[in-house]
């Protein structure tokens, strides 16, 4: 009896511990609400528990998979925007773009994101929409800017800000 119980709890623990697809999305994104900054170690990462993946392989440069388009977000809404690059230096700049003509807004004071990305990683750098640095539009963009070399800048696909 007593073995059939052990077994029984073994069996048990080894389903827990590999289904880590529900545990392994709220341990990152515990992790992720502490830090604005965030790493994922694989060049696809997954957003929010969901089952989207992006690719973050980039080679030159940065490329940025979220927000992919089309996605409506509001004042206020906090998204996560999702990049890879190999650019190397001391940051980058997030800026908001009402379109593709607009200059844009930066939405941080200062530098942002790794200063040794590999080219492989998904970073994510999570922001709250603010009248500070956006507005409504049906033609928003995200560029992602490295400091030390802004022509290797990306843009993400366009999305809606509703008030």
């Amino acid at each position: 009896m007593k073995f059939s119980h052990a077994l029984l709890l073994a069996c048990s623990f080894a389903f827990f511990a590999c289904d880590d697809d529900s545990s392994s999305a709220s341990s990152d994104e515990n992790q992720e609400s502490s830090t604005s900054t965030a790493k994922s170690s694989e060049s696809s990462t997954k957003l929010d528990g969901s089952k989207v993946t992006y690719d973050c392989n980039v080679k030159d440069g940065v490329k940025v998979v979220y927000p992919a388009g089309g996605e409506t977000f509001k004042m206020g809404d906090e998204i996560t925007i999702i990049y890879g690059s190999d650019v190397q230096g001391s940051g980058y700049r997030f800026v908001f773009k009402t379109s593709e003509d607009d200059m844009g807004i930066d939405m941080f004071e200062g530098s942002e994101g790794p200063e040794n990305p590999d080219g492989k990683t998904c970073y994510k750098q999570k922001v709250k929409l603010s009248d500070d640095f956006a507005e409504a539009t049906d033609e928003a963009i995200i560029r992602v800017i490295p400091y030390e070399k802004q022509a290797k800048g990306a843009n993400s696909a366009t999305f809606k800000v509703k008030d």
